[in-house]
């Protein structure tokens, strides 16, 4: 039985040489073509052409991946991939500016964005059926986070959600990856044959303050959200918000401090377990069901993370490590680690999970 009350709510070495094609230089626009922003992203706010020109909104559209960690620190926060049994690490510090990056993981076009105002990261599949992988940019803000538009066709995405807001290919969404938030330490401690994004180390402090979860949002990004914020939790609580058909909740994690390293849970008809670090950025949501059967994860001193049914094993990645299921991967569930207001307001609905 769930304890819980949910209201308000070997590994092959990658290429180092590995990333996406460099785009080709663009034209700075104003207005997007075809798309009146007014009426269909009426809070919207766009960058004029001499802002789209300056370097710290160039997406990486060809980035060095390196197996050499000097340029990072243990307690540097990171975006971590593990895509096809191979991991990738993002420093935030390098994220910070660009926001995005256009990389190919494993011959797959990824798109991976950061938003340190609202500190969400996220990964999506970089195309659509029936097209070529798309290159992203930052265009401008909506709804507290930032703007995305495609170069391709000049649609506008939400960084968020993967769905296209208007132009084009309006309706159109990418399929999100499982990206985790973490810091260095950890990730290496749990892919220590990840490769790493390179960037110069002095070139560190240029890239701003902003850290998971700090206080504040500027009132460019304030006034460009659709509705009031919502006040059910403190603006920058960090939450694992997590998405299933048309349900939506948010899990705290300073909730998921207390609960340990699995919750077993049901939304939008979907059986999940929510595995997490406690007292850490550290949390994914995956499907519990395997074939005909759905397993209950449980915690212990002794087993670590196991399923009841076969005394499996797991990592935080839901794959089975030991037991039985060896090498079983459980399917992820969209969701991901940010702030409370960025997630609230792309899922007005959501509940936030809370212990019995």
């Amino acid at each position: 039985m769930l304890g819980y009350i949910r209201r308000i709510a070997s590994m092959a070495r990658p290429d180092v040489s590995g990333g996406a094609p460099a785009a080709p230089a663009e034209p700075a626009r104003g207005e997007p073509d075809g798309i009146d922003v007014q009426a269909e992203l009426p809070h919207a706010s766009l960058f004029e052409a001499k802002q789209l020109e300056q370097s710290w909104l160039q997406p990486l559209d060809d980035p060095i991946w390196t197996d050499d960690y000097d340029h990072v620190r243990g307690d540097d926060p990171i975006l971590g991939i593990y895509l096809n049994r191979r991991a990738w690490a993002l420093p935030w510090w390098i994220m910070k500016k660009p926001h995005v990056a256009n990389v190919a993981l494993d011959a797959e076009p990824v798109l991976v964005t950061l938003c340190p105002m609202c500190s969400t990261a996220s990964a999506f599949r970089a195309e659509v059926e029936g097209r070529h992988p798309l290159l992203f940019r930052v265009r401008g803000r909506y709804n507290g986070t930032m703007l995305l538009e495609d170069r391709s066709t000049g649609s506008l995405w939400s960084p968020i959600t993967g769905e296209a807001l208007a132009g084009p290919l309006r309706r159109a969404n990418l399929a999100r990856l499982p990206l985790s938030q973490c810091l260095w330490s950890q990730w290496l401690e749990m892919h220590p044959k990840t490769l790493v994004l390179y960037a110069d180390p002095a070139s560190r402090q240029s890239r701003g303050n902003a850290s998971p979860g700090s206080p504040g949002i500027k009132p460019e990004f304030r006034a460009s959200l659709v509705r009031p914020l919502d006040e059910r939790l403190p603006h920058n609580a960090l939450v694992l918000g997590v998405i299933a058909g048309a349900k939506a909740r948010a899990y705290p994690l300073e909730t998921l401090e207390r609960t340990g390293p699995v919750v077993n849970d049901l939304l939008g008809g979907v059986e999940m377990v929510v595995r997490c670090r406690p007292g850490t950025l550290q949390a994914l949501a995956f499907q519990r069901r395997v074939g005909e059967r759905v397993l209950v994860f449980r915690h212990s001193e002794e087993r670590g993370v196991h399923d009841e049914e076969t005394r499996s094993a797991w990592n935080e990645m839901g794959e089975a490590v030991s037991g039985p299921l060896t090498g079983t991967q459980l399917a992820y569930v969209d969701s991901g680690v940010g702030e409370w207001y960025a997630f609230a307001a792309c899922r007005p609905e959501a509940e936030i999970f809370e212990l019995d």
